[in-house]
This record gives C-alpha cells, sequence and structure tokens, in this order.
C-alpha cells in the first residue's frame, strides 16, 4: 500500500515515517525542503532494515502547483495531513491552514486518495474561551472534509515524548522554577503519549471502522498547565514548586500571554514566537469528550506520570528519535534562508576566521566523529567552556536557548537537528569528503556558521578545515565581529588542536 505523507519534517512526522516503514509501507514524503530528510540516505538505528520503499518529493503548496501536486500523488492509496502553521507577521495563520488543508483534500480527491488521516487536537472549537490556536487545529479539519469524502481526524491532547515541544517546555520550565504564581482561569487538558499516538495512526490506516470519523486519544487526567510542571519537579527532579497568590492587578499582568511567552522564552531558550500561541492555550480546555473518545485504538492510554517518565529515561540514554521542529516560517531550512549561505559565499559577502592544515589519512575517522560530537557528553567544545558558558549566558538573557544537554549521539547526528544554541545544515560523509555545518541561532547582530570540512588531497593525507563564518546586516555588525578578533582566533584555534588531539569515542 502506498501512503503520502505532508508535514514529514516534524516531530510527529518523522516518528510516524519510521514506524510505517516498518511495517513495509511504501512511503511518498512530501517536504518544502528535502535537506531535512537527507538522514534517510544513512544508516538509520530506528529502522529495522533498508529498504527501497521510500520516495522523496520536494513540492511547495500553493495553488499554482495543483497539477503538479495531483500527479505526484496518483498511485497513492493513503494520505497523512500532518501541517500546522504558527502566527506569521502580516499573515493569519488559521486562515493559511485552511488554505494549505483544501488544496491537499482537492488534490487528492481528484488524484484518486482513498482516505486523509489528520492528526488535530482537542478543545471545543464552539467555546468562546477556546483558544485561536486549538481552533484552527479543528478547523483544518473541516476544510479538508469539505473537500474530501473520507477524513479520518485523529485528535490528541498535550503530545508528552523525548523531543517534544510541550514536554521540552515543561522539563525546562520545571527545572528553573522554586515558585510560580497561581492563575485563577487556567484550563485543564488531557496529555497523549508520543508512542499511543503513532500506534493509533497506524492502525486506522485503511480502516473502514474509522473512515470519515473523529477519534479522540489520550489519558483523561484532566490536569492544569501548572500542575503538570509541579507534577514533573516533584516525580523527576524532586523538588517542590511552591504556588504563590498575587494581587490581582499583578495577576492579570503576569497572566497576559505576550508577557508570559515573554518569560518562558528566557526560562526555555525557546523562541516567544513558536511559544506564544501555546501559551494562549493555558486558558483553555482541551479534554477528551465521551461523544469521540475511542477505547479500541489504545484500550489503555499512557497515564503522565508514566509518560514522563519514560521520556526522560530516553533522553537520558540519549535514545532521542527526533525533535521539535521551528516552523518552517521561521526555519533555518525555508526557502530564502536555505540560500543565505551559499548566496553570501559566492558573493564574498562573509567574514571568517579559518584554521587549515593537512592530517594523515588515518585520523580522518577521528576527527569527523570529533565534529560531530560538539558538546556531546564530555566532549564539550574542545575550547575553554568557561568562555561558552559566558557567552551562553548572555544569549539567555537575550532570549536565546543558551547551552542544554545534548540529546543526540555523534553516529546518529542528521540535518534539522538542534543542540545549544546550534542547528545542523548541512552533513556529508563520504570516503573522499566529509562536512558538517552549524547555523548558529545566537542573538548577535549578524548570521553565524561552524563548519568543520575535511577534503582528500593525496592517498595519505587530507585536507582539515574549520571556519567561523559571519554574514554581517549593517555596520554594529562589523564592530561586534573584529571587537571579538583576537578571542575567536584563541577559540578557534584551540578548538581546531583539540578537535586533531582528542578522540572523543574513548570519552563515551
Amino acid at each position: 500500500m502506498k501512503i503520502a505523507i505532508f508535514g514529514s519534517n516534524g516531530y510527529i512526522g518523522k516518528r510516524l515515517t519510521r514506524a510505517l516503514y516498518n511495517e513495509n509501507y511504501k512511503l511518498t514524503l512530501f517536504s518544502r525542503n528535502i535537506r531535512n530528510l537527507e538522514y534517510l540516505n544513512a544508516q538509520n538505528p530506528f529502522f529495522i532494515e533498508t529498504k527501497p520503499n521510500i520516495c522523496v518529493v520536494e513540492q511547495e503548496l500553493e495553488i499554482a502547483y495543483f497539477d503538479e501536486i495531483v500527479e505526484n500523488l496518483k498511485g497513492i492509496e493513503i494520505v497523512f495531513y500532518l501541517i500546522h502553521s504558527l502566527k506569521e507577521k502580516k499573515l493569519d495563520y488559521r486562515q493559511k491552514d485552511n488554505n494549505l488543508a483544501s488544496l491537499v483534500a482537492m488534490a487528492s480527491k481528484k488524484a484518486g486518495v482513498k482516505q486523509i488521516i489528520y492528526l488535530g487536537g482537542f478543545g471545543d472549537k464552539n467555546n468562546p474561551n477556546t483558544s485561536e490556536h486549538l481552533i484552527s487545529r479543528q478547523e483544518t479539519a473541516d476544510y479538508l472534509r469539505k473537500y474530501h469524502h473520507n477524513v479520518t481526524e485523529m485528535r490528541a491532547g498535550i503530545i508528552i515524548g523525548a523531543g517534544s515541544m510541550s514536554f521540552e517546555l515543561i522539563k525546562e520550565t520545571a527545572e528553573k522554577l522554586i515558585i510560580m504564581p497561581f492563575f485563577p482561569k487556567e484550563g485543564k487538558a488531557d496529555i497523549t503519549f508520543i508512542d499511543d499516538i503513532i500506534t493509533a495512526l497506524v492502525k486506522v490506516v485503511n480502516n473502514q471502522n474509522y473512515f470519515n470519523k473523529i477519534v479522540e486519544i489520550g489519558s483523561r487526567e484532566h490536569l492544569t498547565y501548572s500542575n503538570m510542571i509541579k507534577i514533573y519537579a516533584k516525580e523527576i527532579l524532586n523538588k517542590e514548586i511552591k504556588t504563590i497568590r498575587l494581587p490581582s492587578f499583578i495577576n492579570k499582568f503576569i497572566s497576559n500571554p505576550s508577557f508570559l511567552s515573554f518569560i518562558i522564552s528566557r526560562i526555555t531558550g525557546i523562541d516567544s514566537h513558536v511559544i506564544k500561541p501555546l501559551i494562549e492555550s493555558i486558558y483553555s480546555d482541551a479534554i477528551i469528550t465521551d461523544k469521540y473518545y475511542d477505547t479500541n485504538l489504545i484500550p489503555h492510554p499512557t497515564d503522565y506520570i508514566t509518560a514522563i517518565k519514560i521520556a526522560t529515561k530516553r533522553i537520558e540514554d540519549c535514545q532521542i528519535e527526533c525533535r521539535w521542529n521551528t516552523p518552517y516560517e521561521y526555519s533555518v531550512f525555508n526557502l530564502y534562508r536555505v540560500k543565505q549561505f551559499s548566496t553570501a559565499l559566492k558573493n564574498g559577502n562573509l567574514l571568517q576566521e579559518q584554521v587549515k592544515r593537512k592530517i594523515p589519512a588515518e585520523k580522518v575517522e577521528q576527527v569527523f566523529y570529533n565534529l560531530k560530537s560538539l558538546n556531546y557528553k564530555n566532549c564539550g567544545y574542545f575550547s575553554p567552556m568557561w568562555m561558552w558558558k559566558t557567552r551562553a549566558s548572555i544569549d539567555r538573557i537575550l532570549g536565546g536557548r543558551g547551552l542544554g544537554k545534548r540529546v543526540v549521539k555523534p553516529e546518529n547526528i542528521k540535518v534539522g537537528d538542534k543542540f545549544d544554541f546550534w542547528v545542523v545544515t548541512a552533513l556529508k560523509d563520504s570516503p573522499n569528503e566529509k562536512l558538517i555545518r552549524f547555523k548558529s541561532t545566537m542573538k548577535m547582530p549578524g548570521v553565524g556558521w561552524l563548519q568543520g570540512h575535511i577534503i582528500k588531497d593525496t592517498e595519505e593525507e587530507y585536507i582539515f578545515t574549520l571556519t567561523a563564518y559571519f554574514l554581517p546586516e549593517n555596520s554594529i555588525s562589523y564592530i561586534y565581529w573584529y571587537s571579538f578578533f583576537f578571542i575567536h582566533k584563541y577559540i578557534f584555534d584551540e578548538m581546531y588542536n583539540n578537535i586533531l588531539s582528542n578522540n572523543c569515542r574513548d570519552k563515551f
């Protein structure tokens, strides 16, 4: 059976891709940028075996490409629709979601697709207190149904799993807080464990019992968001977070979603524009309804405490399959930012600090493994950590991510992986050339990259180059870059020498 996935780059999409692949389905993955799917070409520890069952299609979802989308969907029997937008400047993301859903539904119908499976969320869209974010999720399903006769709408709650955004928000907030204010109008929500979601999504494939139906799965514990943070603190961190009641005028001020998302952004390091739509939902109820609750798909849903314990264990064991993705509109992989590095390099607009040397062929694998081990466990940054911690503290104050615990093993690293203030944007591993490029998300007046490149020179020698690139935005950018010239030179010389001399494999 042939299945297409729209949203295959996301947290659910990557997990679902693995599950369907291991069930021997033939998959077509639609993506606006396929660099995030390059991991499929490498050996993947989460895939049971290697087989040619995946086709990747780089596809813009615009009405101008309707015929092209239809053509690419021909022969597909099932479509998974997992696309969600977040707020964009000067653009109504609800309208954008509805337009995208309509386009895919119409194309699927014309191509003869048998079933569309959509993952949405809980909430009563007719309740005036329900957030725009939750309403949008259910409106998307309405538009899919409007243009396709057979839509299975799966509704889930707050997704708890190693690498999910909701879990990271809970985890990071619980780790930083010792007290939290009481929110009198806080809504209640049910959670859904990631494994339960994936199991349920696979079970409804071509299942006539769920054709054109709405199904809800989750724990039915009805927890407030504050309680989730406090339970995590107690069960995982063995600490108690006290709740304090503040005067009503102060409480009203700090309860404002814009202010709250700003504060939580500083606590967690996740950008406030990504958090805000989620924060707006804390005053809404997002719980399972008896009408759509299904006990056949998941007879015994995973409860919240069990879910956070499993997720924590997977992070500790570095068995994290994938992480939430920055929305495409803000991602380093949208069409403009993908070309940013190559265009700037071609036009000679990049400032750079570079160290280059020849290395013996027998050291190539060791050096490349070290490059992939940046800040993993005991490896650090191959240079004085106090300097990185100082810069990270400044970054966190300015609203950046700062430093954290890296949870992806070096051998599993792939394009799109995030840790600290880096995103992997390029990865090549061939016998004659190896390259890894990290894009910086540090708060600074420009854009930065760190690249390690190893290329064959002779049979006995390779050239290893470590380069820090910086794309200035204005005159302040040049002042920033040259003010730290000697510091950068010292750091990257140290990094280069330690990457050459260390062997990170021996440290794990």
